[in-house]
């Protein structure tokens, strides 16, 4: 990785003018009640209730690496927790394509190869592996296939992509991925892998209870608890803030092109629950100027504290469990589907039902298909389509065998002697149709017969008619 400086930064964060501003502007405000505030257990929300800004401000130690193209990049900052702050919410790596020669035992050749060996190593780790060929280019690679049921892809191709296959997976594939996924996925890319790079990963803490909100973080923002080297980071307000509506309000802090960027979202909302309390705190790294060891995928909760001061707030703290998650967005979807079928159709079901019946308007209605609205369809690997090693692999048709049998079976070609007409060919003597006799020891062929209308000329060639 090249030469390695250690940089231990130890002086207290110094807001700047503008930061300064901000606060003073923040402290200005009128204490208000903030629907879903942290317990009385929990630190408090800010500096204001009596703790100093410096223990939280206090950046941790920094490692700088110099890459082998001479670049210099920061490695993420790790705070050791008590217990699971946060989940990895979604993540993009790639490895070099030499990777599956190497767990296929014997040289690949072509792309087809390349996927369905990927696809089985990827079904032992995540429980589902690639499932279709998207014919398409993503990420300025040339073709990509989908992994599971709409969670993620894969792709390959492209002559700068320094022969690698990218591999990205949603934050519904990392739900509905097989518990476990993390460590087993951390022991290929350190132990089989070739050049394996994690370029983006997503960490998430759910606050299913609002135990910290939107305004607070924003609140953590005015009094510099988002800056980690003395200069405030970017700053974005996206939804109504003056007047909430219901549909959900979002902080962003810092820019996505820097490599780190935190999300505060009323997830509940999102979903489509206008009265819900859950928040999600999301911080996406990237690996521009910036290196994403693998550990990340074995305490992702230490990397999520250990990004910003003010998450330190979560050091004690524990995100519900995946399956919490996925219960709680199941529940708002139904509700949510309900209420859209009642406000789009609720009108015809009240007449009709009392006409015809319960159970005679179901049937009139009901789609045989048996398939799920993608908006009510569970993530969960078990549930996926089989994958594409599974399946008998598809070969190319061959015109000259159309039974696929090795024999074409019937003559493809017009014999060279065919001809539908007269013409005129030259033969050497002897060759031909009939009788070609017997060679004696002087050399000459004896009893040859020739067919009516071939004649030798004056060179002892046969010529005629066929």
């Amino acid at each position: 990785m090249g030469k390695l400086k250690d940089t231990l930064l130890s002086n207290p964060i110094r807001s700047t003018n503008g930061v300064s501003d901000r606060s003073a502007a923040a402290h200005a405000r009128k204490d208000e009640d903030v629907r879903g505030g942290a317990s009385g257990e929990c630190p408090p929300t800010t500096n204001r209730g009596g703790m100093d800004i410096a223990p939280l401000a206090t950046v941790e130690r920094l490692q700088m690496v110099v890459t082998e193209s001479g670049e210099i990049k920061t490695i993420a900052v790790r705070v050791p927790t008590g217990g699971q702050v946060a989940v990895v919410d979604t993540l993009r790596f790639t490895v070099g394509e030499e990777t599956w020669s190497k767990t296929a035992r014997e040289q690949l050749v072509g792309d087809e190869q390349y996927v369905r060996e990927a696809s089985r190593y990827f079904e032992e780790i995540f429980g589902f592996g690639v499932t279709a060929d998207l014919k398409r280019r993503r990420d300025f690679y040339l073709n990509a296939w989908e992994l599971g049921d709409g969670y993620g892809y894969i792709a390959l191709g492209g002559s700068s992509q320094r022969a690698t296959m990218l591999v990205n997976v949603t934050g519904q594939g990392c739900i509905a991925a097989k518990p476990g996924w993390e460590g087993r996925l951390h022991d290929f890319l350190s132990r089989v892998a070739r050049r394996p790079t994690i370029t983006r990963v997503d960490l998430a803490h759910d606050c299913m209870e609002g135990e910290y909100t939107v305004d607070q973080a924003d609140a953590w923002y005015d009094d510099g608890l988002f800056s980690a080297s003395g200069r405030a980071p970017s700053h974005e307000h996206r939804g109504d803030w003056k007047n909430p509506t219901g549909k959900g309000r979002s902080l962003y802090v810092g820019l996505r092109r820097n490599g780190k960027l935190c999300r505060v979202y009323e997830k509940g909302m999102e979903q489509g629950d206008e009265s819900s309390p859950w928040v999600r705190f999301e911080v996406e790294v990237r690996n521009n100027k910036r290196v994403i060891p693998l550990d990340v995928l074995l305490d992702p909760s230490g990397y999520f504290v250990g990004a910003y001061p003010c998450l330190r707030f979560f050091e004690q703290g524990c995100t519900p469990q995946r399956i919490e998650v996925k219960r709680k967005a199941a529940e708002i979807n139904v509700d949510a589907s309900l209420r859209n079928i009642r406000a789009s159709y609720g009108k015809y079901f009240g007449v009709l039902r009392p006409l015809l019946g319960d159970e005679a308007v179901l049937d009139a209605i009901t789609n045989a298909s048996g398939e799920w609205p993608e908006r009510l369809k569970v993530p969960d690997y078990e549930l996926c389509d089989a994958p594409i090693h599974r399946r008998d692999p598809v070969r190319a048709f061959n015109d000259l065998d159309p039974s696929d049998d090795g024999w074409p079976g019937e003559e493809v070609f017009m014999s060279a002697t065919t001809f539908d007409k007269d013409c005129h060919e030259i033969r050497e003597s002897g060759e031909g149709s009939g009788d070609e006799g017997e060679q004696g020891r002087d050399g000459q062929r004896h009893g040859v017969r020739f067919d009516e209308g071939l004649h030798r000329d004056a060179t002892g060639r046969v010529e005629g008619n066929c």
